[in-house]
């Protein structure tokens, strides 16, 4: 049997939990994210059911086993929004904005539910024991799907939105010594072929290893979406960080309204907080009063007829809530199949990660189908469209497209995946 023992760092507040969203580490909710990146980044049904195990007929439990150890240990905390000096929610934070529903109050002295979390920085070791049956190629393609994980996905609650990050530091394999004793040794940055620290130049070192992964998990599904056929990760240009007061006058350019975002109250993107804030505050401003959605929102909710009524921001991922203070009332953007609600999750993904030189924040795009046939868009009783064109699918994309194109411009955001030849 070979065994394997991780240390892992958790970078960015972990909201993961049982049904009571009490906070807590779960080996099911780590197997499930795993088994999602080996479905999307090409791993076969025949390896998926094999390594992770099947439930349906000819069930078995798969060949891989996880444990967690340390989690009792780990402190814990609840998520607290930032206030002002008189306790209102501060309007210019970008955490504020992706953390909303993790701290529902709206002044901080009320008494409204807050998520509990897994504090950042702190450590705890994953012992991964495979079945004497597993072959190298199977251990190999199951490091492909944990690299995925840890290096580009979080876990948890709102993982789409930067939480929930974590970083293997170090990765060993047990061995028997000739005088029958333990040992173990580092495989880290050779782990089956691929590098699990990031070292020197981050696009390379993503590219590598994707390079590498694409060789291994190479039998994408017709029924699954493959992630490399649309997949591209940004980098966050620290250096250029302040040229975000020119990017917010051209994309908010004719916008107006009283809570307009349209100004960040950070100074810094120092750490992973910072970058979080700043990552989020691009987004909310960005979606902040956007045409044609505000708009087409307002004129439904004040009973004005609407031909064609265009939703382009739902394509940041649905339910998509709007609430207008002047009317005194709202209501949300839902995906409906029949009579259920669906969700969405965001095709773009905020990841914070930890490198050699520091922390450094990916905005990460994966598009895919994004409804399923026969559903709708519906807000408050009436059909809406991702675009004007909805017979153009290429079309649904234009917000975001548009997002990371303005990023783009203003040197923001750099593209490091796929890397330019």
């Amino acid at each position: 049997m070979r065994t394997f023992s991780l240390k892992c760092k958790v970078i960015t507040p972990l909201f993961m939990g049982g049904a009571n969203q009490q906070a807590e580490l779960r080996t099911q909710s780590i197997n499930g994210l795993l088994r999602w990146w080996f479905r999307i980044a090409g791993g076969s049904i025949e390896d998926e059911k094999r390594l992770f195990g099947w439930a349906g007929e000819k069930s078995n439990q798969g060949l891989v086993r996880i444990f967690i150890k340390g989690f009792d240990e780990l402190q814990k905390n609840k998520f607290s929004k930032d206030f002002d000096n008189e306790g209102r929610v501060r309007q210019d934070k970008g955490i504020n904005y992706i953390g909303f529903s993790l701290d529902q109050r709206f002044n901080e002295k009320q008494d409204k539910p807050r998520r509990e979390y897994i504090k950042e920085n702190q450590t705890f070791e994953i012992s991964i024991s495979f079945h004497p049956k597993a072959n190298e190629e199977d251990i190999k393609k199951f490091f492909c799907a944990l690299w995925f994980a840890f290096n580009l996905g979080n876990f948890g609650s709102r993982s789409r939105r930067g939480f929930g990050s974590i970083r293997i530091k170090e990765i060993k394999i047990k061995k028997i010594k000739e005088d029958g004793k333990e040992d173990y040794e580092d495989i880290t940055n050779n782990c089956y072929g691929l590098n699990f620290v990031p070292s020197g130049d981050l696009g390379t070192w993503i590219n590598n290893n994707l390079n590498e992964i694409k060789k291994i998990l190479n039998q994408p599904r017709k029924d699954i979406p493959n992630l490399f056929d649309n997949f591209e990760i940004y980098q966050i240009q620290k250096d250029n960080f302040s040229n975000w007061k020119n990017w917010i006058a051209q994309v908010q350019e004719g916008r107006q309204g009283k809570y307009l975002k349209n100004s960040w109250g950070g100074n810094n993107v120092s750490n992973w907080k910072d970058l979080l804030d700043f990552m989020g505050f691009l987004l909310m401003a960005y979606r902040s009063y956007g045409p044609p959605d505000y708009d087409n929102a307002k004129k439904i909710l004040q009973g004005i007829r609407v031909n064609d009524p265009t939703f382009e921001r739902a394509i940041f991922g649905i339910p998509l809530n709007f609430y207008f203070s002047s009317l005194n009332r709202g209501s949300m953007v839902h995906l409906k199949l029949g009579n259920d609600n669906l969700r969405r999750a965001s095709p773009l993904m905020i990841k914070i990660i930890q490198s050699e030189s520091g922390y450094e924040g990916l905005f990460i795009v994966m598009k895919s189908t994004f409804m399923p046939v026969n559903s709708r868009l519906v807000f408050s009783n009436v059909i809406v469209n991702l675009t004007e064109d909805p017979e153009n699918t290429e079309n649904i994309w234009q917000a975001l497209d548009g997002f990371m194109e303005s990023l783009e411009r203003h040197n923001l955001i750099d593209k490091i995946y796929p890397k330019e030849v």
